[in-house]
């Protein structure tokens, strides 16, 4: 009896795969996108201060191909749940805009996505939400060549835009008194209450 137990124990640790010790999973801390034309970069780098969330909010760090910074916007908060995180963010196929869209760390708006462009030609970053009279509504974006970008906007449903970026609309939005507007230069970090 001893020995068939014995036995028995035996073989069920020997199927029994011991368990190891796995390293904790590593957030991605930055991503990179190189325009097509190699002269600029654009680096997001995730800020959020809590544990397993730093992607939810974001810093967007614009550079010369040399690693030198025009400026960065930083979209963290204090507590966690007022900042921004970036979504999506691509560079249009003519290299002369970087769009990005984001949403909120505290999941405040889920219907609304903020979704903002750097031009090169000007080297200012502006929202989409400003030419159009309401907000946009989805973060997976679409780029057509040459700066065409396909998206969407909130009218009680989702309703498809379509807005060439070297021809932008009139303002639109309700706060047109005051675009969203930040001239990247400098080197300055700026820290927007909202995109």
């Amino acid at each position: 009896m001893k020995t068939t137990l014995l036995l028995f124990v035996v073989m069920i640790s020997v199927m029994t795969p011991a368990k190891t010790a796995r390293p904790a999973k590593q957030e991605k801390r930055e991503r990179q996108y190189t325009a097509p034309d190699g002269g600029a970069r654009v680096v997001v780098v995730a800020v959020g201060k809590e544990a397993g969330r730093s992607g939810y909010e974001s810093r967007i760090e614009f550079q010369s191909n040399d690693g030198k910074i025009a400026c960065a916007l930083d979209y963290s908060s204090d507590d966690s749940e007022h900042g921004f995180g970036v979504v999506k963010a691509e560079w249009t196929p003519d290299s002369q805009y970087f769009v990005f869209s984001l949403t909120s760390s505290g999941g405040h708006q889920a219907w609304h996505a903020p979704t903002q462009f750097l031009s090169r030609k000007d080297g200012t970053v502006r929202t989409l939400d400003d030419y159009f009279v309401t907000g946009i509504s989805k973060a997976d974006f679409r780029l057509i060549a040459p700066n065409t970008i396909k998206t969407e906007v909130w009218e009680g449903k989702s309703v498809p835009v379509s807005v060439k970026l070297a021809a932008l609309p009139p303002l639109r939005s309700w706060r047109k008194s005051k675009p969203f507007s930040i001239n990247c230069a400098g080197g300055h970090v700026f820290k927007p209450d909202q995109p």
